[in-house]
């Protein structure tokens, strides 16, 4: 799974050889992967099944968001299908479930979700993610290839003093950008 293309990088850090393009392929992977993971979320377009428990529950989170409208969605508590507008209302964009009545039980109610969400692939497998995500994984890339070779250091002497660096982390701006995107925690 790619956020953005080898080329992209490439034009972004003006690199016309091929020198570190294995390497760059790599960073792409990673640093995507890496956001995902940061996002708590499946951003590739697949068809997915989530089971959990309901006791108390107004809402619930898919996993891969946003959801295709044009696809079969349904939900299940304790096996009896529910009814959309009626048991529940639906945020396609976010992938939110409402429950129309706190799901309230002694005992735990088993939810089975069924549905289609995440992006799709375009040209070269890349993800149709917005393109503020797009601009996150460059920077964050861009980033970590610069500072490659300063793994591990915390500071360096220069002839006038020295220079402390930070540790190779999400850049603030790429934080800030995600935060907009993030799965809340079920």
């Amino acid at each position: 799974m790619r956020l953005i293309s080898l080329q992209e990088v490439k034009d972004f850090l003006d690199k016309t050889d091929t020198d570190h393009d294995s390497l760059l392929l790599s960073l792409i992977e990673m640093t995507s992967k890496r956001i995902e993971t940061y996002l708590n979320r499946t951003l590739k377009y697949g068809t997915y099944t989530e089971k959990s428990h309901a006791r108390g529950i107004t809402s619930y989170w898919v996993k891969a968001f946003p959801i295709d409208s044009s696809q079969p969605l349904t939900v299940k508590r304790d096996g009896t299908t529910l009814t959309l507008d009626t048991d529940y209302y639906l945020d396609y964009e976010n992938g939110v479930i409402y429950f129309s009545t706190p799901q309230y039980s002694t005992k735990p109610l088993a939810l089975e979700v069924t549905y289609t969400g995440g992006y799709k692939e375009g040209i070269e497998n890349i993800l149709l993610v917005p393109d503020d995500l797009k601009k996150a994984c460059l920077y964050q890339v861009a980033y970590e290839f610069k500072r490659r070779h300063e793994l591990g250091a915390t500071a360096f002497n220069m002839p006038d003093g020295s220079l402390q660096i930070q540790p190779i982390g999400l850049l603030p701006e790429v934080e800030k950008i995600l935060r907009a995107y993030r799965r809340f925690p079920v």
